[in-house]
This record gives C-alpha cells, structure tokens and sequence, in this order.
C-alpha cells in the first residue's frame, strides 16, 4: 500500500502553488498566454528542465521545476477562461 498524504499536506501544497503564480504573475506580468501552442510550449521547456533535475538527483531543482509546471498549466487554464487564446 501506498503512503497517504494528508489532506493538510495538499491543502499547504494548493497554498504554496496560489504563492507561486502569485509570485510569477509579479516577475511576468498578467498578459494572458496567447495560443495552446504557447502553453505546449513553456509547459515542454519546464518538463525538459524536470527532466534534467530528476537526471542530476536534484530534488530540490525536481521540487522547482514541479511548481514551475503547475504554475505553467494554471496560468493556461486561466488565459483560456480569461479569453486571451487567439487559436
């Protein structure tokens, strides 16, 4: 059986990805992404880099790149109900 994780670990989890867009929208700006391909292709890039993390044992760069992807997919459902999405 797999270990469980505790609702309050997702719960701490949700509230440090809510930073980290936060954080990204602060550094970037709140222009929407503008195609589904943009979004393919930042969310690509940051799974190259989790790639590279998880091949040099690099958990902390892991952890990084993992918000790095949730903060990319977030930002992509919210450009796409935000209307931004020109194809």
């Amino acid at each position: 059986m797999r270990k469980q994780v505790s609702p309050e670990i997702v719960d701490s989890v949700g509230d440090d990805m809510k930073m980290s867009v936060i954080h990204r929208l602060e550094q970037k700006g709140y222009g929407g992404f503008a195609s589904i391909h943009e979004i393919l292709g930042i969310i690509a890039e940051e799974y190259k880099e989790l790639i590279d993390a998880v091949q040099a044992n690099d958990i902390e760069g892991v952890m990084n790149e993992l918000k790095d992807i949730g903060v990319a997919c977030h930002f992509g459902i919210a450009s796409r109900r935000a209307d931004t999405l020109d194809w």
